[in-house]
């Protein structure tokens, strides 16, 4: 009986007359399927070193700075969100090509650096990675992978402290609204209070007793913090555009609302409580209790847009990006 060898029909003429038989499918794991991989690893590894002090300073902050403490979250949901981005649009890895300008521009990016270092300017200095990670991704993908990787590294500004003169410009306005909003609030509600400047007095049945609205309860953590997390969810979640910008627009007085909650919180406790350890307690539990009641009312604006404009719902299956829809 004859024996005739196996043919693969799909396989290459070369492929049938060599004595080998058919090629094996190439490797995963090799150079040329992951040819910018040395460049990436090498390139982040040299940025990492560069900007060691400038990262040191930023977890320095984040320590010591309660209005900047979510900044340890910030690089976590950023590779979150880009993990997103990559899983709702497939990337072809192996078919980019980096020209020569684009690590001209990311060389120009970290000269800039170099220059905002010799002048001093270190919030110019820090700030100065979302170019470079920027100019990174583009030598490596170019326009396919920075159009998918954007959103991550915007993100990534919500790590810095604000300069000083605008947290000064901030700070201070937040502080006079939050005081005259929650003695606007506590008169409503039956409490008798007087405001003088940032102190609050307030009467109770043990004599009046004083509230000061320090500059670290002006709101602006708790602003910080809001702004992060809708952002956050504006990007990881389907939303037409609108709603998204509503959502983002909504952080602010959202933030208003939760620390003059806090504020009212700790006056109607100081009407109640006796007690130094008392009241400590009761700043701190309101405190708290500041960041759940904003994403309780993030939630429900997210529900109450759902609710009133379900028609909009199927505009919403393309996620937030400038590429084109999911394949």
């Amino acid at each position: 009986m004859a024996h005739f060898p196996l043919v693969n029909p799909q396989a290459s003429p070369a492929d049938r007359n060599s004595p080998r038989g058919p090629s094996a499918p190439p490797s995963p794991f090799t150079l040329q399927a992951w040819p910018w991989l040395p460049a990436a690893i090498v390139g982040t590894l040299l940025i990492a070193w560069a900007y060691a002090p400038n990262f040191r300073h930023l977890i320095f902050i984040w320590n010591t700075e309660p209005n900047y403490s979510h900044g340890f979250l910030v690089v976590p949901i950023a590779v979150m969100i880009l993990w997103r981005r990559l899983s709702d649009w497939n990337y072809d890895w192996t078919s980019f090509r980096a020209p020569v300008w684009s690590w001209a521009l990311l060389g120009a990016c970290l000269l800039g650096r170099a220059v905002a270092y010799e002048w001093s300017m270190q919030w110019v200095e820090t700030v100065s990675i979302l170019p470079v990670a920027a100019c990174l991704v583009f030598a490596l993908g170019g326009w396919p992978l920075l159009a998918r990787a954007w959103p991550a590294i915007a993100f990534l500004v919500f790590m810095f402290p604000l300069p000083t003169s605008m947290n000064s410009l901030v700070s201070l306005p937040l502080q006079r609204i939050a005081t005259t909003g929650s003695c606007f609030v506590m008169q409503l509600s039956g409490l008798w209070v007087v405001a003088e400047g940032n102190v609050i007095t307030l009467g109770t049945p043990h004599g009046p007793k004083q509230l000061e609205v320090a500059m670290a309860c002006n709101g602006l953590s708790m602003l910080m913090t809001l702004a992060a997390t809708v952002t956050a969810t504006v990007i990881l979640i389907d939303m037409p555009v609108w709603k998204r910008i509503v959502i983002l627009l909504s952080a602010f007085p959202i933030a208003l609302i939760s620390n003059v909650s806090r504020i009212v919180a700790t006056g109607w406790c100081y009407y109640y409580i006796e007690g130094a350890r008392a009241k400590e307690l009761a700043h701190d539990w309101s405190g708290y209790l500041m960041m759940p009641l904003a994403l309780v009312l993030v939630g429900l604006e997210i529900w109450i847009l759902s609710w009133l404009f379900e028609a909009d719902e199927g505009y919403a299956r393309k996620p937030m990006g400038l590429v084109g829809p999911r394949s």
